[in-house]
C-alpha cells in the first residue's frame, strides 16, 4: 500500500476553499488536510458551510484525510482549560465524522518533565484517545514547544493504542538540534504523517534533498519500512519566497531591498534546479509543488 500524498494546500490559511480544491485537482491530489474554511477555523463554521464542504469535495472527488482541531496547548494542570479543550475536541470529532475525515491533529499540553509528570499527562491524553477510539478516529500529534523526539517516543510507547501517532517533521527536528535519523529510529513505528519538506540551518526552505535535514535518507528508510501513512507536501516557499512584502519607506527601504535581493537569489536558485535547461524561465509556487510531488511519486511508486 502506497503512502497518501496530501496537504492543506492553502498558503497558510490565505486561500479560499475553492482555491484549495483547485490546487489539489491541478496536482492530482485526491486527499487534503483541512484547518480553515475561507479563512475561518473549522470550529467556527456553520452547518451550511459544512454542507458546502461536503458537496464541493464530493463533486471534485476529493477526500479529507486530516482535520486540524485548532486546539492549542494548555497548562497540564489547568482543569478548566482541559475541559474546554476536550469539549472542543469532541465537537471536532463530530465534524470529522460529517466530513468523513479519519485523522485529527492535536497538540500536547504544556509540561516540564515527561517522566515525572507522566501520570497526569496520561490522564489528560486518555480522555482524547478514548473518545477518538469510540468514534473510529485517529489522533496525530503535531510537534510543539520544542519537545524532543524522545518525549514523543516515551509517550507513544506508554500509550500502546494505534489510535495515536506523530507528525514527523524533519525541519522541526533539525531546528530542535536533534538528529533526524535518530529521531526516525525512535518514532518510525508510530508516524501518522510525514512532512515532506526541507530547509537549511537558517530556516530557509529548500527543495527536498538540498537542505540540512537528511530528508533523502529518511525517505529511503520510509520506503524500506513500507510506510503507508500520509505524506504532506505543504512547504514554506509560499510565505518566505512568494508573498509580497508591504512597501517600506525611509531607513526600512534598504532593509527591504536586501530581503528582496535574498528572495530573488532563492528564486534564481530554484529556477536553475527545477529548469536546468531553461535559463530564462522563472519558477512559480506551482512549479515547486509539482516538482516535489513528482519526487514523492518516484520514490514511493
Amino acid at each position: 500500500m502506497k503512502p497518501i500524498i496530501t496537504g492543506f494546500l492553502d498558503h497558510q490559511g490565505k486561500s479560499t476553499f475553492d482555491e484549495q480544491i483547485a490546487l489539489a485537482l491541478k496536482h492530482h491530489i485526491d486527499t487534503i488536510c483541512l484547518k480553515t474554511y475561507n479563512n475561518r477555523p473549522i470550529i467556527e463554521i456553520s452547518d451550511n458551510d459544512l454542507k458546502q464542504i461536503i458537496q464541493t469535495t464530493k463533486d471534485a472527488k476529493i477526500k479529507i484525510g486530516v482535520i486540524d482541531t485548532g486546539i492549542m496547548s494548555y497548562d497540564l494542570y489547568d482543569d478548566k482549560k482541559h475541559k474546554d479543550a476536550l469539549d472542543e475536541f469532541k465537537y471536532m470529532v463530530k465534524v470529522a465524522d460529517k466530513l468523513k475525515a479519519s485523522h485529527l491533529y492535536f497538540r500536547l499540553p504544556i509540561f516540564n518533565d515527561v517522566i515525572k509528570e507522566y501520570d497526569v499527562i496520561s490522564k489528560r491524553l486518555d480522555s482524547y484517545v478514548d473518545f477518538a477510539m469510540r468514534n473510529s478516529k485517529k489522533i496525530i500529534l503535531l510537534p510543539v514547544h520544542d519537545y524532543k523526539a524522545s518525549v514523543y517516543a516515551f509517550i507513544l510507547k506508554k500509550i500502546k493504542s494505534n489510535v495515536i501517532s506523530i507528525a514527523f517533521d524533519p525541519v522541526y527536528i533539525m531546528n530542535n538540534n536533534e538528529s533526524t535519523t535518530t529521531s526516525y529510529r525512535l518514532l518510525k513505528k508510530r508516524i501518522g504523517i510525514f512532512m515532506a519538506r526541507d530547509a537549511d540551518r537558517h530556516g530557509m526552505p529548500k527543495l527536498m534533498g538540498y537542505g540540512a535535514t537528511d530528508i533523502t535518507e529518511i525517505m529511503k528508510k520510509l520506503f524500506r519500512d513500507n510506510y503507508a501513512g500520509f505524506l504532506s507536501v505543504d512547504n514554506q516557499f509560499s510565505e518566505t519566497v512568494f508573498d509580497d512584502e508591504p512597501k517600506k519607506v525611509g531607513f526600512l527601504k534598504s532593509i527591504f531591498s536586501t530581503e528582496k535581493k535574498k528572495k530573488n537569489d532563492v528564486l534564481t536558485e530554484l529556477s536553475k534546479k527545477i529548469f536546468p535547461n531553461e535559463e530564462t524561465k522563472n519558477v512559480t509556487y506551482d512549479d515547486i509543488l509539482a516538482n516535489q510531488i513528482k519526487i514523492l511519486n518516484l520514490l514511493f511508486k
